[in-house]
């Protein structure tokens, strides 16, 4: 059944048909074909897949992000951060990835940190000499961090599939997404040493208290949002919509000249396509992993992984390895509804966290956004600054095999994603 369901779902690719109903189609064919569920049964599973309180955190931490981006907020944080770093060695990136690591607890939105960093930070750092490959390649790269960074709406996503506290899930990605941000800066700093650079005039004491009054609004949004989640004050869907009031109340007061009807319509727009995107893609994916559990195929896998010899950590490499050749040709939100329903069953036999496989899970979708050939990351900073795909994937090998050692050091090193739990 598992290897019908996917070959028709590869076949659908190829012929052109999206994502979502291809996952749609192919689970559709094996529910009522092969298994002979009813039609208002298998129709119904697209109504679940979004039916649910959690995921209506999903748009509301996009619109905050889209908000940021065009009232302009996200530019005051993005300044201050380039003040204080900026004119060390390896600055700019090092600047660009503290940034993303700051704007993921914003948003959770990996898009949103791409294109609200790399719209500052790209020119400055081709300007002052850093390659346009690297500058690219570390804004794809730092922008998947918003996916480790609470508050993630991944997370939120395989919180409500596997029925765990996401509220546990966020705090357990505080110190593995520092990590990995550390990871990165390291990286971009050994590239950017054979980059031919001059480095950016050192910003006075002045000017940087300066620019940290001006983030500190944007600065405080995570404390308020995170902050109000551990202390009970408020469930996380409930603070997605405390964070949208809040950009929108320090934009009016902070940011009075962008804060336009235009800009408000192109926030929730975009906010609506991602959204609609996103659903389209749990309705299609839950269809196919539905029809794979109703054939049993989680319990015969769990079974057959209880059986075989090979010890738990070589198990869990072949299921991180499986997440990393998934993630070259789809995106995070099929990959979860796929893989997740199948393998969950297996690893908790095997005696991991559900916590830590959840940050391990978050980590491969990270690698996945910068994975060729279809990496969303790649494609946004392709398109958005419009340069061939191929300038992107090369700036991007070095932290795609920094992210990797990230990930296995997050394997072996399971207190790092336990620590604050």
């Amino acid at each position: 059944m598992l290897w019908i369901g996917l070959a028709i779902f590869f076949i659908l690719l190829i012929l052109g048909s999206p994502v979502w109903l291809s996952l749609g189609l192919s689970g559709g064919i094996l529910a009522f074909v092969f298994l002979e569920l009813p039609l208002e049964a298998i129709i119904s599973q697209f109504l679940i897949a979004t039916d649910k309180w959690i995921l209506l955190a999903i748009p509301y931490f996009l619109l905050a992000g889209n908000l940021m981006t065009h009232l302009g907020t996200a530019n005051r944080m993005i300044f201050f951060v380039n003040n204080a770093i900026g004119h060390l060695p390896g600055g700019m990136p090092a600047a660009a990835i503290v940034t993303a690591t700051i704007f993921g607890a914003l948003s959770g939105s990996a898009t949103a940190t791409v294109v609200a960093v790399g719209s500052m930070m790209i020119p400055q750092m081709v300007k002052l000499g850093y390659s346009k490959q690297n500058s690219m390649g570390v804004v794809a790269s730092a922008g998947t961090l918003g996916q480790m960074i609470p508050p993630s709406i991944y997370m939120i996503i395989y919180a409500a599939m596997v029925q765990i506290d996401v509220s546990e899930l966020f705090l357990a990605g505080i110190i593995p997404g520092i990590f990995i941000a550390v990871v990165l800066i390291i990286t971009s700093i050994i590239v950017s040493l054979k980059d031919e650079k001059q480095r950016k005039p050192k910003s006075s004491t002045k000017e940087v208290f300066k620019s940290f009054m001006e983030a500190l609004p944007s600065l405080l949004m995570p404390v308020l949002v995170l902050g109000g989640i551990y202390k009970g004050l408020f469930t996380p869907t409930e603070a997605a919509a405390v964070s949208v009031v809040y950009v929108l109340l320090i934009s009016f007061i902070f940011n009075r000249d962008k804060f336009t009807v235009e800009n408000l319509k192109v926030s929730v727009y975009g906010t609506v396509v991602t959204t609609t995107v996103i659903y389209l893609l749990l309705g299609g994916a839950t269809l196919f992993s539905t029809a794979l559990t109703y054939a049993r195929v989680p319990q015969q896998i769990t079974e057959y992984v209880s059986q075989i010899s090979l010890p738990a950590g070589a198990v869990m490499l072949l299921i991180l390895g499986l997440f990393l050749v998934f993630g070259m040709f789809l995106d995070a939100v099929p990959i979860l509804y796929i893989t997740i329903p199948i393998l969950y069953p297996a690893v908790l036999a095997l005696g991991y966290d559900p916590i830590h496989f959840g940050i391990l899970t978050i980590a491969c979708m990270m690698i996945s956004q910068i994975t060729p050939p279809v990496g969303l990351s790649l494609f946004v900073v392709s398109g958005h600054f419009k340069e061939p795909i191929s300038v992107v994937i090369r700036g991007t090998l070095p932290y795609l095999v920094a992210l990797i050692i990230a990930t296995l050091i997050l394997l072996y090193v399971p207190w790092l994603s336990t620590a604050l739990l």
